[in-house]
């Protein structure tokens, strides 16, 4: 087994000069590997020589760093085109999309073009995520040794769970959420080392001075909170990591009050937060909202609040467990009575502060994989279950490989290593650590980001476990040098001299054949040690080159749509200044909502911020017309946009946000199949009925004021569905109007041809009142519409089943004035 205690001792301790030269080398091959493996899709981001982002999120991160770097260095804050038309507060914090727009700065000489800030934001995971090697090695180097931290941040840099989210072109905050919270907890963890072994407490700060451990501990512990506080400054969930500071106190001390320990070294969480109180209010102060306002979704007090109850809470343990010691009271004591408080605390909170209150609420059921809209968001699932809540390894395996394995027996073993009298308080917060971020994982599946540290960490751990077994350091060595062994090694002896004896000579060559035997290497043990290594590579290589095949998240339909929309549509105002309201917004499901803001620089009802989804799925599920076009109308709309997936895949997603239970669109049956039993569902009326199937199935048909103006040529198969684009105008419609027989059937119909050359056919239908009358709203003009969806013959009316009235013109001003078109029908009386 690997001997972990040579790894404890100071990892910045004196070591030969050709051993330091080595590691040096090695970890600059090892980052340089990262940064390789992270640029292998720069081809296909780069393709066509514009930037295609991954991620529905990147896009809107871009919006965020090309507004930063058109008004340096002000954040956007409030954005007009998101949640239109009333806008939008962006919660997220703006560190990211400062360094992204701080970065195209720089590579632009001050003033970049939109190709150098889109590269830019392309360019920063990367960076971002090669810097993270840095405080793993570090965290693994202080836990263990230098050649287990090495291994660690090789498997990092290849590791498909952080290389998905830090690959060139994932413009997205993740990254800088693993790096910030890496180099908090490696800081923290050489601080915790340092007190230990400085026996800080409140008397030897009297004498710090002369103990440099301390002095290192101290500064250590500063750097934490330094990261800490960036980390809220990315992060509006960071406040869970800060929390784990307080947990881990919490746990630290009452495993030494079991154990008869001092835990005067457990002030360093103190230390660490008032550090992170320090460095949050001049972080945050240019980003707080006026007046005291203790907001949890924005950057506001309720962060310095926070953190400040944080750092009285480690007092508090502190303070508690050293009354426990003198007291000589049962260590049980401690605990119960401090969750007794934590529960009083929580419950005076929801008295004091009832947003407060909801906020840590909604934050435990956000880390529990709960919450409102969550269920429809494919990444925050469990990690092992499928949309269909059905059991899977393959979401594990595809992120972490075999990784993930070998991080469990490493866990296993560390558990074994460290309990009691070989417990270190880093130990303990290492093994604390990886829980958490396991637990992470576990309730959501996004989070593989975040618990890949420790599953680096804890592989390398294991895996030379495995090695030391067969001694593969000591065979490599044999098999490096076994070359240099002469093949006649034997006649030196056998040339000794004549009056040599026979019994000397013999024992000489008997030593010279054991020496041999002794230098040549294992070939079993090379190879076993040679598949071990492959086991835990050779997996998380063939998933880094999957993902270097992908293309940008935004498929070809939606780029072609969205593309025409912004050459086609009237353009819209405040784009790069958003603080006032643009003339129209467009709207489709809330997926997409990033995509219509970036790419057609267009308002968006709703977005990936889950903003405008009540109005939205009311619309796509509603089965009256009148009740979509009052929508439309509130929302000043005049685009809709939707594609094949919310017809399909997506719509019961769309059904869920509306309050509604998909067994009312759709008979789902399990069957027989034949790759065993299969999902089917079978759509009813009510689904046919709906704005969505009208509008994407049915080209709009029996809608009278939307009309389709583009669709894509491009098409992109996804689950087994080939995935097409369509978008809608919203116009006020001609009325045909008229007198035919009383209660009659009157539909109107028209040929058309889409801007792909499909022909499709226009219908609307009425029912004439008891006098006759009639009127049907038709959106499509008899006009030619050059390059677009244009008629291909005038309308024609049928009235009852004889009755039919051709060549009725329409023209495009009808339409959009809303004018009425009088259409004689014969024999109306």
């Amino acid at each position: 087994m690997v001997t972990t205690n040579k790894g404890m001792g100071c990892p910045m301790a004196k070591r030969p000069a050709h051993r330091l030269k080595f590691g040096i080398i090695s970890l600059t091959a090892i980052v340089l590997v990262a940064f390789l493996m992270r640029m292998i899709s720069y081809s296909m981001v780069t393709a066509n020589g514009s930037i295609n982002f991954s991620g529905y999120d990147s896009f809107y991160h871009m919006r965020r760093i090309l507004y930063t770097a058109s008004n340096f260095p002000h954040p956007l804050n409030f954005d007009s085109y998101i949640n239109y038309p009333n806008g939008f507060e962006v919660g997220w914090p703006p560190f990211f999309d400062f360094l992204g727009a701080l970065l195209a700065k720089i590579l632009g000489g001050g003033q970049p073009d939109l190709y150098t800030i889109e590269f830019a934001g392309a360019l920063l995971p990367v960076l971002l995520g090669v810097l993270t090697i840095v405080p793993l090695y570090i965290a693994a180097v202080s836990l263990f040794d230098r050649k287990t931290a090495l291994l660690g941040a090789l498997i990092f840099a290849v590791l498909p769970a952080h290389l998905y989210i830090s690959r060139f072109g994932a413009v997205d905050h993740h990254v800088a959420e693993t790096l910030l919270s890496t180099s908090a907890y490696a800081c923290f963890i050489l601080a915790l080392k340092w007190a230990k072994e400085g026996s800080l407490s409140l008397t030897s700060l009297k004498t710090i001075s002369s103990n440099k451990k301390l002095i290192k501990s101290l500064a250590l512990a500063g750097a934490s909170g330094l990261f800490f506080a960036l980390l809220i400054f990315t992060w509006i969930g960071a406040l869970a990591f800060v929390s784990f500071i307080l947990l881990y106190a919490f746990i630290q001390t009452t495993i030494d009050l079991k154990a008869g320990k001092n835990s005067d070294y457990n002030l360093i969480c103190s230390v660490a937060l008032l550090a992170t109180l320090i460095f949050t209010i001049p972080l945050s102060a240019g980003s707080l909202r006026p007046g005291l306002e203790m907001s949890a979704m924005y950057l506001s007090w309720f962060q310095v609040f926070y953190v400040l109850s944080m750092l009285a809470g480690t007092l508090i343990l502190w303070g508690f467990s050293l009354y426990i010691s003198k007291k000589d009271l049962d260590w049980k004591y401690y605990p119960a009575i401090l969750i007794l408080v934590s529960v009083a605390g929580l419950l005076s909170l929801k008295i004091l502060s009832a947003e407060s209150y909801a906020f840590v609420v909604e934050g435990m059921r956000f880390f529990l994989g709960k919450g409102e809209y969550i269920g429809t968001i494919s990444e925050a699932l469990p990690i092992f279950l499928t949309t269909e809540g059905k059991l899977t390894f393959s979401q594990v395996f595809g992120s972490l490989g075999l990784c993930f394995l070998a991080a469990l027996g490493g866990f296993f073993l560390l558990s074994l290593e460290w309990k009691g009298e070989k417990s270190k308080p880093e130990g303990v917060f290492f093994l604390l650590w990886s829980v958490f971020f396991a637990y992470l994982m576990i309730s959501q599946r996004r989070f593989s980001y975040l618990f890949a540290v420790n599953v680096s960490i804890l592989t390398a751990y294991f895996l030379w476990v495995l090695l030391e077994s067969f001694n593969f350091e000591t065979e490599v060595r044999k098999l490096v040098k076994s070359g240099q062994i002469p093949r006649k090694n034997s006649e030196p002896a056998l040339k000794a001299g004549k009056e040599t004896k026979s019994k000397a000579k013999s024992k000489s060559k008997n030593t010279i054949s054991s020496s041999k035997k002794d230098l040549q290497p294992d070939y079993f043990k090379i190879v076993s040690s040679i598949v071990l290594i492959g086991l835990v590579f050779i997996p998380c290589l063939w998933a880094d080159f999957a993902f270097a095949k992908e293309e940008g998240s935004i498929d070809p339909g939606w780029k072609d749509s969205l593309t025409w929309l912004e050459a086609s549509s009237p353009k819209t105002s405040y784009y790069l200044e958003p603080s006032e309201t643009p003339e129209y917004g467009v709207l489709s499901w809330w997926d997409y909502g990033n995509w219509i803001t970036y790419v057609a620089k267009r308002p968006a009802v709703s977005n990936n911020f889950q903003t405008g989804i009540e109005d939205s799925s009311l619309f796509f599920t509603t089965s009256s017309e009148e009740e979509a076009k009052t929508i439309l109308e509130k929302l000043n709309v005049k685009y809709v946009i939707t594609d094949k997936m919310m017809a399909s895949g997506k719509f019961g997603a769309i059904v869920k946000l509306a309050g509604e239970d998909i067994s009312k669109y759709l008979n789902i049956e399990t069957v027989n199949g034949k790759r065993g039993l299969e999902t089917v569902a079978t759509a009813k009326k009510e689904f046919t009925e709906t704005e969505v199937y009208k509008l994407h199935e049915l080209d709009g048909s029996n809608l009278g004021n939307l009309r389709l103006v583009h669709e894509s040529d491009a098409l992109k198969e996804k689950n087994g569905i080939k995935n097409n684009v369509k978008v809608f105008e919203f116009v006020p419609g001609a009325r045909l109007s008229g007198t035919a027989g009383p209660e009659q059937n009157i539909t109107a119909t028209l040929e058309l041809s889409s801007n792909t050359g499909r022909k499709f056919t226009y219908q609307n239908k009425v029912v004439s009142d008891k006098n006759g009358s009639f009127e049907i709203t038709v959106p499509y003009s008899t006009e030619n519409m050059e390059g677009g969806v244009g008629a291909l013959s005038a309308y024609s009316l049928n009235a009852g089943e004889n009755v039919t009235v051709s060549d009725i013109q329409v023209t495009d001003n009808d339409i959009l004035e809303g004018k009425t078109v009088e259409v004689k029908v014969p024999d109306a009386n």
